[in-house]
């Protein structure tokens, strides 16, 4: 038929070529506030100072990737899906997402013990790695007890990061990128994990919204569909009688079986297709994404999915 038809897992469940070119705040969250003292402050200081020798010497290389906003801006609109890999370490705590050319995007690390993702510009496989500061992450997602709650921060708040610490949105949970809630559900004779997004909307002249918490009176988990929240789900899999299993339909992306795939559309236009992911091989997986999703978002999105068996 020239299709690619793939088959979930036994629990049955669910290009980019260079055309371009926030800890978690659950309803019942609080913040404990931290005394900064003047030691830290300095401390602080000079690592910003020994940083900006580092990346003026790695801007003369052409190796220099400081700026994270670049990763939170949609991908321009196109009639097709952007297409990226995903390839993961053996033991499963490492993940690089790259073009379908290969160019190397950014590298997330898991810490289960810590409950979160950190995001990072920089490949720790180079040579230029002497600016990766995994202490120091642009984007963390982490995730409540259940895993099923995950929230996407930027570190670095485009409205807060040259704000004095004390009054930037680093005290009350950093600004949000995406909140993500898992569900499951039944189809069929299988069941289906499922995903709900949101996502920072547009203003009225189309331009990206900062969900910053020092200028918004709620948080993505708590917002309802507006021109300020996008929000994306799972477009559902149909049940297949003669395979005993729930069917998704990748067109012309041979995948593998894998509870983990899933494709996303945008709730109020379930005919679009804003994202899939698939795995291909032992450790590398597809990522197809469009607008209104930026790189790292459909990268958090993909990398929930981590405990899904």
């Amino acid at each position: 038929m020239g299709r690619f038809h793939h088959r979930l897992a036994h629990m049955p469940t669910q290009e980019a070529r260079n055309g371009w070119w926030n800890l978690p705040i659950w309803p019942a969250y609080t913040v404990k506030e931290k005394e900064t003292s003047n030691k830290d402050v300095e401390c602080e200081d000079n690592w910003e100072q020994e940083r900006a020798f580092e990346v003026a010497d790695c801007l003369e290389k052409g190796n220099a990737r400081e700026s994270s906003t670049e990763f939170l801006q949609p991908l321009r609109r196109s009639s097709k899906l952007w297409r990226f890999f995903m390839v993961r370490s053996e033991d499963r705590t490492e993940y690089r997402l790259h073009t379908i050319d290969g160019e190397f995007l950014m590298f997330a690390k898991a810490s289960v013990e810590n409950r979160r993702v950190d995001f990072f510009l920089y490949n720790p496989s180079k040579n230029y790695d002497q600016l990766l500061d995994l202490n120091r992450p642009p984007f963390t997602m982490t995730y409540n007890g259940a895993k099923t709650e995950w929230c996407l921060l930027h570190n670095r708040c485009e409205c807060c990061q040259f704000s004095p610490k004390n009054v930037s949105c680093a005290r009350v949970g950093s600004q949000q990128v995406a909140f993500i809630r898992h569900t499951r559900e039944s189809v069929g004779g299988g069941i289906s994990y499922c995903l709900h997004v949101r996502i920072p909307g547009f203003d009225q002249d189309g331009l990206r919204l900062v969900w910053c918490p020092m200028s918004f009176g709620c948080n993505l988990a708590e917002a309802h569909e507006s021109s300020e929240v996008r929000e994306l789900v799972s477009k559902m899999p149909t049940w297949n009688s003669e395979l005993q299993s729930l069917v998704l339909d990748f067109k012309d992306r041979a995948v593998d079986t894998s509870a983990k795939n899933f494709q996303l559309v945008q709730r109020k236009r379930p005919d679009n297709l804003v994202c899939q992911f698939a795995k291909q091989g032992p450790r590398t997986f597809l990522l197809d994404f469009a607008y209104p999703l930026s790189i790292v978002q459909a990268f958090g999105v993909a990398l929930s999915t981590v405990f899904w068996t």
